[in-house]
């Protein structure tokens, strides 16, 4: 079969449902198959030679569709979630389905986004690890100072030294257990963040974040990888919008009200707010900056601004690939 074909294809958690369409919409073909390569085969078999292009929404499952049908030479589209949804409502229909992905890739409306390299996922698979990581054992750590007060007992500042933990666990066996989970999750912590540190230090862009004030090895490889390719952000401005630290603002009457932008990066967003934070302890450029903010406006406009020109100097800085400069020294 010749000619240019358009496929969608609804992701489910056992199973996909495939819709190809030719150049004027006739569907050739529609069913749905196993999550499997063998299916994915059978699916485009006899329109393997066709000049075909597939859609798929950007949800949690779609890393494994996306690489078989890629594998088979198949040229993959990632369609922005939310956006294809609202194209649904507008068409009096909750539902994205794969007739309204491969419709939306023939009409060249689909809303398309950034497909990441393996590289960039590993890097975020491995540092959201680490995050979860580190709020379960703080949760877990919670929960030990809150069983210690329901029982009246009373603990020190340095209550997470080993010697300390091992009285504490024959006291109860409420306490023994959750101790048990403090030790697993720490020692796991450590793993990754040893594995982290070193990946930092042995990549060229992140190794330039570290010469920032206030961005440590996680922090470096969290912004490198949640930015993933710089140059798909024309200027600092498309940047901070996409990490959700530039607020809409619109007018009615006398009142200016602040619209919320959902479509943010929320992982950059918070890691940016962590770093600067450090920075204005640590920077007298962003101390001086925060100061003069907060002067004129809340504390947490100073620090949203504060977050803001961080992650503006870092657009720079991966743009030029050059670290840091304060101009602290001559």
């Amino acid at each position: 079969m010749n000619g240019k074909l358009f496929g969608g294809l609804d992701i489910h958690k056992e199973s996909i449902t495939g819709c190809i369409m030719d150049g004027p919409g006739n569907i050739i073909r529609e069913h749905s198959f196993p999550v499997k390569m063998k299916a994915v085969e059978k699916f485009t078999e006899g329109i393997c030679n066709a000049n075909i292009t597939f859609a798929l929404e950007a949800c949690g499952m779609w890393q494994a569709t996306y690489r078989m049908f890629s594998d088979l030479g198949y040229t993959v589209k990632l369609a922005n979630a939310k956006k294809t949804h609202d194209i649904a409502a507008n068409k009096k229909t909750d539902k994205v389905d794969a007739r309204i992905l491969a419709d939306l890739l023939r009409t060249q409306y689909l809303p398309e986004v950034w497909i990441p390299t393996d590289e960039i996922i590993e890097l975020r698979e491995i540092t959201r690890h680490k995050s979860r990581l580190t709020r379960t054992r703080v949760q877990i750590q919670n929960k030990i100072k809150s069983t210690l007060l329901m029982k009246g007992i009373s603990y020190r500042k340095n209550i997470w030294n080993e010697s300390c933990l091992e009285q504490l666990e024959t006291l109860d066996p409420q306490l023994k257990s959750f101790i048990h989970l403090y030790r697993v999750y720490t020692e796991e912590e450590k793993q990754v963040k040893r594995r982290i540190e070193n990946m930092a230090r042995n990549k060229e862009l992140p190794s330039l974040l570290l010469t920032l004030h206030g961005v440590g090895p996680l922090s470096a490889l969290i912004i490198y990888a949640e930015i993933g390719d710089i140059h798909r952000f024309a200027s600092p401005k498309a940047l901070v919008s996409y990490a959700g630290l530039c607020p809409g603002i619109y007018q009615s009457g006398d009142t200016m009200k602040t619209k919320k932008n959902t479509m943010v990066n929320k992982w950059l967003k918070w890691i940016l707010y962590e770093c600067s934070g450090k920075a204005i302890q640590l920077d007298p450029r962003f101390t001086k900056y925060f100061n003069k903010m907060n002067a004129k406006k809340s504390y947490q406009v100073a620090r949203r601004a504060t977050a803001r020109k961080m992650l503006s100097i870092i657009w720079y800085m991966l743009m030029k690939r050059e670290p840091y400069y304060d101009g602290s020294s001559s």
